[in-house]
């Protein structure tokens, strides 16, 4: 039996009785719904959950519709969307959605759907939305009011008739309901605005309105953003006053709390760089201004003994570990039965909702999970008809996964790495500032690879000969990639970004980062080397460094770069580097610069596959497959999906 106790007590939450304390609370990352309504692509990924052994399924988002006049057309934007449809008008919605609640029921656990007006077209003043926008907004008349207001109560009667357990307005991080509570937003001198029992109004009628038409058995909650740590928004202090004067005015069952906003720093998606649930004392103030009201905290909960140790502390009384389960769905049983050392714990870098929320793919996925997104494919994995003898070469994400997948299947595999320690580059990333969570991947991959018998051989430099001295039926290379280096390497004191991060590289007082990366390689060097007390100075190819950093880690990146005085030339391509003088041009007009003192040069120029070895063996091994970055370099998500979809295919 494991430890942990109150993670798993039972808690009465208004009408509902949830099963223990762990939550799925609600986010968006695209797990279905091509029609609005749940399918099953979308139930398998959420009762992974549910079955794994969560409490509490807040599945996806509920965009209610806005009240557009005629002939203007819906406003679909980067995580919001101003549209007319109702989705619970549609005349499949009660028996769409039961099929979920139904299946959410049947696991033991509850399912609360949150109802969200996500858009910055119509708001409550004519001001800039902070960072989620730069439009100006239409500001709200009376009867659109009205309507946002009246939407609340008919999805809640709608959503009850389905079978959901509970609802939760969603009055946090850009959501409407907060542009009404915040004085930054909300400059109105009617009965919606200026003093707080005005700007609370909005929430408090929008509660009414759901209690006069959904049945008793209904939980009613709210989603708080605790501080909005934003000028001329609302503190900690000021939420609790309306936290409580909230809960004064009408019956709340539940508040879930987080803090931040969508962009900028703090991000309410916390990634590696902050600490373990970094806000949970905001929570327990919330709880003190609302004893009686359970509270639910949000906020980087990736650990199980840690959830607990809030619980224990009386901090708060729910744990929302979404990300958590999305790395492991299994967690919450595992966590039970104490096989806490077979947990895949979510390592932070937010892959899950950046890429697919805010970036370029429109399924889920996840860095250390490579079932996210395709849960009914991996519903059953099939033995393999015929046990081969399998060669892995290579222990980063593709190779790892490849390993453990193929095992599992029932081959005889044998693991390669030329390095001490599995891992790969991962273990690279780890080594700069705040990046330390990458190591919970290969600790993971480690148990697993010994748990099913994989014949780990570390230290072995493989090559075609010793490949093929293994006899193998199959071979799947995973050599990562190397750092590319510049076609004319100029003499100096020069290296690239993994010389650096490995370390003993004296890079004198003044270092120039030459940067053709978009994403975290640049901004993770330069964050190593500024801790040492160098001084960095950045030369970027184009219009800024990190374009491709997912919207809720940039903010506290660009801080750590900004509080170390790091310097970032856009634009400016490296033309040279001799004596102490660094030469530049403009990436736009071709003008020269130059920065002179300087005592080396990094660069990050990005990787270039390693698969000398994958070319080598072709028509020497009857099967070869070619994984991850030996493919082509791309990120750890792309890694772990191509080696484990290979491990299905051997």
């Amino acid at each position: 039996m494991s430890s942990l106790e109150k993670i798993f007590e039972p808690i009465q939450v208004g009408p509902m009785t949830v099963p223990n304390r762990i939550v799925e609370t609600t986010y968006s990352i695209n797990s279905g719904r091509a029609d609005g309504l749940p399918d099953e692509t979308f139930i398998e990924h959420h009762l992974q959950r549910a079955r794994g052994g969560a409490g509490w399924i807040g599945n996806e988002t509920w965009v209610l519709p806005t009240p557009l006049p005629p002939g203007r057309g819906d406003e679909i934007l980067p995580g919001t969307g101003a549209v007319r449809f109702a989705i619970y008008e549609h005349p499949q919605f009660v028996p769409r959605v039961r099929r979920f609640t139904d299946a959410v029921h049947a696991c033991g656990s509850v399912c609360v759907m949150q109802l969200t007006h996500l858009q910055s077209l119509m708001c409550p003043s004519a001001v800039s939305l902070p960072l989620s926008s730069d439009y100006i907004p239409h500001v709200l008349e009376e009867d659109e009011i009205e309507a946002m207001l009246d939407a609340y109560a008919k999805a809640a009667a709608a959503f009850a008739a389905a079978g959901a357990d509970g609802v939760e307005v969603h009055c946090a991080h850009e959501a409407l309901p907060e542009w009404f509570l915040s004085p930054l937003t909300n400059r109105r001198d009617d009965r919606w605005g200026g003093s707080r029992s005005n700007r609370i109004r909005f929430v408090v009628e929008a509660v009414r309105r759901i209690r006069a038409v959904a049945p008793e058995s209904l939980a009613v909650g709210l989603r708080l953003n605790a501080d909005q740590c934003r000028d001329g928004g609302y503190d900690l202090e000021e939420m609790q006053a309306m936290s409580a004067e909230i809960c004064d005015s009408v019956t709340i069952d539940y508040l879930s709390v987080d803090v931040g906003s969508t962009w900028g720093s703090p991000s309410y998606i916390q990634p590696m760089h902050y600490g373990a649930a970094p806000f949970a004392g905001h929570a327990a103030a919330i709880k003190q201004s609302v004893p009686s009201v359970p509270v639910l905290y949000a906020g980087r909960v990736n650990d199980p003994v840690l959830a607990e140790d809030l619980l224990q502390k009386g901090t708060i009384d729910l744990v929302g570990m979404t990300r958590a389960m999305l790395a492991d769905p299994e967690m919450p049983r595992k966590a039970r039965e104490g096989r806490l050392s077979e947990i895949r714990k979510c390592i932070g870098c937010n892959t899950c909702i950046g890429k697919v929320v805010h970036g370029e793919v429109k399924t889920p996925i996840c860095a250390v999970n490579p079932v996210v997104g395709a849960e009914k494919q991996w519903a059953q994995l099939e033995a393999a008809a015929v046990p081969k003898r399998v060669v892995v070469v290579g222990a980063g994400p593709a190779g790892l996964e490849a390993a453990r997948v193929t095992r599992m299947r029932g081959h005889e595999v044998t693991l390669l790495e030329r390095e001490d320690e599995i891992g790969g580059m991962v273990r690279l990333a780890a080594r700069a500032p705040r990046r330390e969570p990458f190591l919970y991947y290969p600790e993971y991959a480690a148990g697993e690879l010994e748990r099913l018998g994989v014949a780990v051989r570390c230290g072995v430099a493989a090559d075609t000969q010793s490949v093929l001295a293994l006899e193998p039926d199959v071979v799947i290379t995973a050599t990562g990639a190397r750092p590319r280096r510049l076609d004319v390497q100029p003499e100096g004191r020069v290296f690239d970004f993994a010389e650096v991060l490995r370390g003993g590289v004296d890079l004198g007082k003044r270092t120039v980062v030459v940067s053709e990366d978009d994403h975290m390689i640049t901004p993770s060097v330069a964050d190593f080397i500024a801790e040492q007390g160098v001084e960095v100075e950045i030369l970027h190819k184009w219009l800024s460094i990190g374009e491709q950093i997912e919207r809720y880690t940039r903010g506290i990146v660009f801080q750590r770069l900004a509080r170390a005085g790091v310097k970032i030339h856009p634009s400016m391509v490296f033309a040279g580097f001799a004596g102490d003088v660094v030469r530049a041009k403009s990436s736009h007009t071709g003008e020269e610069m130059q920065i002179g003192g300087v005592d080396s040069v990094v660069l990050s120029l990005g990787m270039e596959s390693e698969d000398s070895l994958a070319r080598s063996l072709k028509g020497q091994v009857d099967e070869v497959y070619n994984v991850g970055s030996s493919f082509a370099p791309r990120f750890m998500a792309e890694a772990t999906q191509h080696g484990a979809n290979v491990g299905r295919l051997v």
